[in-house]
């Protein structure tokens, strides 16, 4: 791996057609150590190299010491479930993509298959909740930013670490429940009702831990089936962004991808 670029931009044929990624490899995994994967789903009608700019996923890998794959959806959305798809792409067709991305890297990468990651940003975190439901035999947690969980028929095949992050303030998916921005075919579920959700089908003990820091609101699920745990932040007043410090109030209360990686154990080497 020394003699490779840190950066790619590799592609897997899906239902016979080319779908694209980009491969971040820093250079601080560049031994026979096998690393964990993040897989870096974008938002609607955004790129993977704009996540990496917003996320500052790259950054957190090299310190982390992880890789980053930011696979592109086709025409920039994922079909995630009954959400926003408009009967766009074939049916199943982001799972497969997902699930043949996680093979094309580990056949190039030194990959911990057992510490492979989702992480996504509203249409992206529709989706990493979908992985959750139909990948669990690959993936150990998601993480998911300003999204609602878009699927009925979830059942995992084993239990799978969830942490989201999401503005009371959110407009375009409501944090109470409502019309996605519109594009729904029927209205998604309250943030708290996902994460609700996630603990039973986890097998989480009843009675959540809930701290409250300024405006954010903690809520974990913590003695989960397999090791997993639940978790819920809620910042007050936050809006439809990933969560960054440099933001003013109340955008700025929390990193969203220093929490994110945190609860996944990624945050350090």
């Amino acid at each position: 791996m020394a003699d490779e670029p840190a950066l790619a931009r590799r592609t897997v044929e899906v239902d016979g057609a080319q779908r694209l990624y980009r491969l971040f490899t820093p250079p601080t995994v560049d031994d026979d150590r096998p690393r964990p994967l993040v897989i870096a789903l974008h938002g609607a009608n955004n790129t993977p190299d704009s996540f990496a700019q917003a996320s500052q996923l790259d950054k957190a890998a090299a310190a982390g010491r992880f890789v980053v794959a930011y696979p592109e959806a086709e025409r920039l959305l994922w079909n995630g479930g009954f959400c926003c798809t408009s009967g766009r792409g074939v049916p199943g067709a982001d799972v497969r993509f997902l699930d043949q991305l996680i093979t094309d890297v580990a056949a190039v990468r030194r990959i911990d298959a057992t510490r492979v990651y989702a992480v996504g940003m509203s249409a992206g975190g529709i989706m990493a909740y979908r992985l959750a439901c139909e990948l669990a035999d690959r993936l150990a947690g998601v993480g998911a930013v300003g999204a609602s969980m878009q699927t009925d028929d979830c059942k995992p095949s084993r239990p799978v670490s969830v942490v989201a992050l999401h503005g009371t303030g959110d407009q375009l998916v409501p944090y109470e429940g409502g019309r996605v921005n519109g594009a729904a075919i029927r209205p998604a579920p309250p943030a708290m009702a996902v994460a609700e959700r996630w603990a039973a089908l986890d097998g989480c003990p009843a009675g959540p831990e809930a701290h409250v820091v300024g405006i954010v609101t903690t809520t974990t699920w913590a003695g989960c089936a397999g090791g997993s745990q639940v978790r819920l932040v809620a910042i007050d007043g936050g809006g439809h962004n990933w969560f960054a410090k440099d933001f003013g109030m109340p955008n700025g209360a929390i990193d969203a991808t220093a929490t994110v990686l945190e609860f996944l154990g990624l945050d350090r080497p």
